[in-house]
């Protein structure tokens, strides 16, 4: 099987999606360490978002984009997953482990750049990797990670599953609770027309209408 042609396409950041169940939190002071991270080299990392552009990796990186005032961003639409990869794609992106580190060519790297780092690294991590970390017990720091990693696994999809299952009152999803009554004859012909469409009924006509829908407008234009 060829493995799939993925190209970086350019999205208003203001169409990402950021993930509910995110576990990975950044605060103000990793945002502004992105942020500053992208004005100095620009982007070499897009984006990742699943077919319906919720974001897979890169929270920090959207937060950062808003910070900094821009529009568009680069993105990598991940079409070619199942709802299952994405999830597991999302666990490994927030996957933190220490690997191997030369701590003499770390130094050397260290002492011979010649650009300021204040604001990408704080005083504190820029001692921590001009340490001798040879010396660390590297292990330490990730025990048992494959266990750690199904656990969290398992915990995420059955938050998934309470969260996809919950009963969500449709005054939240449209944000408005009434219309005229001469307005609810042109949603009442207009649902009508979703279930001729879907073959499905009342609310989960809607739902069906809408997915596909949005999966239609979302797909890469053909070249």
């Amino acid at each position: 099987m060829s493995a799939p042609e993925l190209k970086i396409e350019v999205w208003p950041v203001t169409r990402l999606i950021p993930y509910e169940l995110n576990s990975k939190v950044h605060d103000e002071t990793q945002v502004e360490k992105i942020a500053n991270a992208i004005q100095a080299t620009g982007w070499d990392q897009p984006i990742v978002v699943d077919m319906d552009g919720v974001i897979i990796k890169g929270h920090g990186r959207r937060l950062a984009a808003l910070r900094l005032g821009q529009e568009n961003v680069p993105v990598l639409v991940r079409r070619d997953l199942t709802p299952e990869q994405v999830r597991v794609a999302r666990l490994a992106d927030n996957r933190v482990a220490v690997g191997g580190i030369d701590s003499d060519l770390l130094k050397r790297e260290l002492a011979t750049l010649e650009y300021d780092l204040d604001g990408i690294f704080d005083s504190k991590e820029l001692a921590f990797m001009e340490a001798d970390l040879g010396k660390m017990d590297i292990g330490a720091f990730v025990p048992n990670i494959d266990l750690a990693v199904t656990q969290q696994a398992i915990e995420s999809t059955q938050q998934v599953k309470e969260v996809d299952e919950r009963q969500v009152p449709l005054a939240k999803v449209f944000g408005f609770k009434t219309i005229t009554g001469s307005d609810e004859r042109h949603v009442s012909r207009l649902i009508a027309l979703m279930e001729a469409e879907t073959g499905s009924e009342g609310a989960q006509a809607l739902v069906d209408f809408a997915r596909n829908y949005y999966a239609k407008a979302t797909q890469a234009p053909q070249s």
